[in-house]
């Protein structure tokens, strides 16, 4: 099932929320007004980030609770500050170089091992990696508020002199 199965106008709606919808992904004739900054696709069955260059407007994105592998659909959406990730089966950070407005990432749930491609988010200060399979951390001294608690492969004393002791 795709977004085209499913009702909804999205004309100057400032916020689209299509969770729990069954969707698979969004059909290829969906698009956000400009007047949309915010897309739910919570709790769906989408494997791939599709079409979101329909949306070039969004500020948040939520797609928490599905079957993503990867994430580099997000990359064509240069107006966005939150992007919303958890709890899906992501192996690797890819697609936010381009994403210089990011300021709250949320990756947790995943199956993520190597933290990189962070260090073009310049504004990015929140960062939730909980319960992933992380060994490795580069450099994230910018960042206000990190997370990675429940991985299991990292170890906390290699890892505290690659960002601020406050974010540990």
């Amino acid at each position: 099932m795709g977004v085209s199965d499913v009702k909804c106008d999205t004309n100057a709606v400032p916020v689209v929320d299509l969770s729990a919808r069954s969707m698979q992904k969004l059909d290829p004739s969906f698009t956000c007004s400009e007047d949309t900054h915010t897309l739910i696709l919570d709790l769906n069955n989408i494997m791939k980030l599709d079409h979101l260059e329909r949306c070039p407007s969004l500020q948040q994105l939520s797609v928490a609770n599905n079957r993503l592998v990867r994430m580099m659909g997000v990359s064509q959406l240069r107006e966005l500050r939150v992007l919303n990730l958890p709890n899906n089966s992501i192996g690797y950070i890819e697609g936010l170089r381009d994403l210089s407005h990011l300021t709250w990432l949320n990756l947790s749930g995943n199956n993520i091992k190597v933290i990189e491609q962070l260090n073009s988010c310049v504004s990015l200060q929140h960062l939730d990696l909980s319960d992933n399979n992380i060994s490795a951390i580069g450099d994230l001294t910018k960042l206000e508020a990190l997370k990675v608690s429940l991985n299991v492969y990292l170890n906390k004393k290699s890892t505290k002199k690659h960002f601020n002791d406050s974010c540990v």
